[in-house]
């Protein structure tokens, strides 16, 4: 896999971008932020051992989210070859991604419902 640095403050991908891999975050922090009505709004910070951009990597659609880094970071990239290999010949190693993707999953539910009993 290739290692990326980045800097405070650096943006590793924007909302709405085009998405083909994935990150392991090997040192450092990252903001996850979404634009709703003009306004940023922070849905979560992630450290080492997280994974983002999973969703990118499975189905290639724009992502989701801004992430930008919060402090000096290193992370691992995750491409779309990485993960077919991967899936051919070592399918065990998927694992943890998919645990990574079902929790989020679940937790969007959990605030699509929150906001929905709200309304």
């Amino acid at each position: 896999m290739k290692t990326i640095h980045f800097k405070p403050g650096e943006v590793v991908f924007d909302e709405g971008s085009n998405s083909d891999c994935a990150y392991l975050i090997v040192e450092g922090n990252f903001e996850v932020s979404r634009t709703s009505n003009g306004q940023k709004k922070v849905i979560g910070i992630l450290k080492a051992k997280d994974v983002f951009g999973e969703m990118g990597l499975i189905d290639s659609q724009p992502r989701s989210a801004t992430v930008t880094a919060l402090d000096e970071s290193e992370v691992s990239v995750i491409t779309q070859d990485c993960f077919h290999t991967m899936e051919r010949t070592n399918p065990e190693a998927l694992v943890p991604l998919l645990r990574v993707l079902s929790a989020r999953i679940r937790n969007s539910y959990k605030l699509s419902n929150m906001k929905s009993a709200s309304f």
